[in-house]
């Protein structure tokens, strides 16, 4: 089963917390129950909690109301709505679904779902404005492939054939592709050991640049549409690549678009943290505890600070 993509959503407490943490001038102590045992106040609460984990809860209301003024008229809420109520239906109705995001994370409701699926939106719009990709460069990033894999056997991977035998099978089938190309797909349903492509025929869809292992991506990029290779050594086994027509590229282009921007946020997770900077310089943002703005700048807007939590 497909893993539901993990949101970054306030926890329950994140409200209340964010109230707390907004008492670090004046209410810092103030009493909240009291008994014959004792008091419990503010600080005895945000003592429990912790600094850090507030900070984190409070700065992802803050950032997430910022986003929602920024970007709301750019989300269509309806549309997620929509694909919500598809992956509920997907996974089985209501409880199921919910079943499933708590397991993959506690408290997590089909509501709070739908929230972060909205804030991801804000994001993807956000990262969109920050790093520029043109049509040039994600038609030089990308091309459609299809694969034929002769795996060889591995410690990780004990099924495949030693190097020897798996040389001359692949040998076989690509003078086979090479007599009937027009069968590619037909022959790689029969004879690829790649799981993940070989039901489809061996298409792998678009692949980017940093996709795959180098001596996949030289052979693909050097060919022009409807080409295939020669056999292509890698860790994985012997490939038959083909350069698929890309006849579909406009209709992609936008969700490539996407992972060339994300590829370029792994590569220089920078470029994010300072356009999250821009934005709450931009909205004026004041910070009322200085321990929390502290922890703000130094371990949630410190990119290597933040890549060490992960």
């Amino acid at each position: 089963m497909k893993n539901l993509k993990k949101a970054v959503v306030p926890a329950l407490l994140s409200v209340s917390v964010l109230g707390l943490a907004a008492c670090g001038n004046g209410e810092e102590g103030k009493t909240l129950i009291t008994s014959k045992a004792g008091d419990v106040t503010t600080t005895n609460v945000m003592d429990q909690i912790g600094k850090e984990e507030i900070a984190q809860n409070a700065f992802q209301i803050l950032l997430k109301d910022i986003l929602k003024d920024k970007y709301g008229k750019a989300v269509d809420d309806k549309k997620i709505q929509e694909q919500v109520d598809a992956d509920i239906k997907k996974y089985g109705g209501k409880e199921q679904f919910e079943a499933l995001l708590q397991q993959q994370q506690p408290g997590m409701t089909i509501e709070k779902y739908k929230e972060s699926r909205v804030t991801e939106a804000y994001q993807k719009e956000l990262m969109k404005d920050t790093i520029k990709v043109s049509d040039k460069e994600v038609k030089d990033s990308a091309k459609k492939a299809s694969h034929i894999l002769i795996k060889v056997k591995s410690e990780s991977d004990p099924s495949g054939l030693s190097d020897a035998k798996a040389k001359v099978k692949a040998e076989k089938v690509l003078a086979e592709v090479k007599k009937n190309p027009e069968k590619f797909a037909e022959i790689a349903k029969k004879e690829s050991g790649d799981t993940g492509s070989k039901a489809e025929g061996g298409s792998l869809g678009y692949v980017l640049k940093g996709d795959t292992v180098p001596e996949f991506e030289k052979a693909l990029f050097k060919l022009k549409e409807g080409e295939m290779s020669d056999l292509v050594k890698t860790d994985f086994g012997y490939h038959i690549i083909k350069a698929e027509k890309q006849d579909d590229f406009d209709k992609q282009k936008e969700s490539l678009k996407e992972k060339v921007r994300q590829s370029k946020v792994q590569e220089n997770s920078e470029v994010m943290m300072d356009a999250y900077k821009k934005l709450l310089k931009d909205y004026d943002v004041e910070y009322k505890d200085e321990a929390l703005k502290k922890i703000i700048d130094e371990k949630i807007l410190n990119a290597s600070a933040a890549g060490q939590q992960q």
